[in-house]
């Protein structure tokens, strides 16, 4: 029902962005210990545990949101979580400089023109070998990942930060092709859901590394961009996501101002 999936992008939205402040709290009250001691210090954080299950709230939304949803209005919405937490951190006594209130300004724009352009519509059925070929592209995010942590310096966080981004476009993209399928036991064996599964381990893996290694505006801002653009276009391709008729101009301004306002925004990311 497409009501239920529009709330599910909300909350998605919403989740995201309030389980990274309290991740944020939950790591800054720990930070004054270090190696493994460090770590099981910020995991005992009640404020980072309850991030962590905002973020898992966010994430069944997000598979809920694209049952109904196309990508390009899913992804975007995903991503503009950021602009939640810096509503947050303003609230919370973090000034927001003239360009963010200027950023979330475009942000509020690209998603009210991807809403207004969207067709909700359930997805079209993938054929099994292309449902076991997003499988097998696990490999891909898998394979750039590697390479990012054998390398250094700035090349590093920058091809972690890719692949981050394109381990969550196969989350995407599984999500929105289990939307065509009905809710039963058989799921739990399908190349589909392990393909969300594997995606989502292999980009919360490899953008935590990004950002220990690089700066937070810049590793999310490849991540979103990859996260979003690619899914977007995969589901035009695959699963006949579509905008209302004469409204393609629309949506590919609403797509770009999105992108834009997130992107600017995404020092708030963490």
């Amino acid at each position: 029902m497409p009501v239920v999936s529009w709330v599910a992008a909300v909350v998605c939205c919403l989740g995201y962005g309030v389980g990274s402040v309290l991740q944020s709290v939950g790591a800054k009250r720990a930070a004054a210990v270090t190696g493994v001691s460090g770590v099981v210090s910020i995991v005992a954080q009640l404020p980072y545990l309850l991030g962590l299950a905002a973020d898992g709230v966010a994430f069944v939304a997000n598979v809920v949101a694209a049952r109904d949803l196309p990508l390009f209005l899913v992804q975007s919405v995903m991503a503009a979580s950021v602009g939640v937490t810096a509503v947050i951190a303003a609230l919370r006594g973090s000034p927001l400089r003239g360009r963010d209130w200027a950023a979330l300004g475009t942000l509020g724009t690209g998603l009210v023109l991807l809403a207004v352009s969207a067709s909700a519509d359930s997805p079209l059925a993938a054929a099994p070998a292309v449902e076991w070929a997003i499988l097998g592209s696990c490999v891909l995010p898998a394979v750039v990942g590697l390479i990012g942590l054998r390398l250094s310096g700035s090349r590093s966080w920058m091809v972690l930060a890719v692949a981050s981004g394109l381990g969550f476009s196969v989350v995407g993209v599984a999500s929105r092709g289990l939307g065509a399928l009905p809710v039963a036991v058989g799921l739990l064996a399908h190349p589909l859901l392990w393909s969300l599964v594997a995606g989502g381990v292999l980009a919360m893996a490899f953008f935590a590394v990004a950002l220990q290694r690089g700066p937070v505006t810049a590793v999310t801002a490849v991540t979103f961009t990859i996260e979003v653009v690619l899914p977007s276009f995969i589901g035009l391709l695959l699963f006949g996501d579509r905008v209302g008729s004469g409204l393609g101009p629309v949506a590919a301004v609403g797509f770009a101002l999105a992108i834009a306002g997130s992107t600017a925004l995404a020092r708030f990311a963490q």
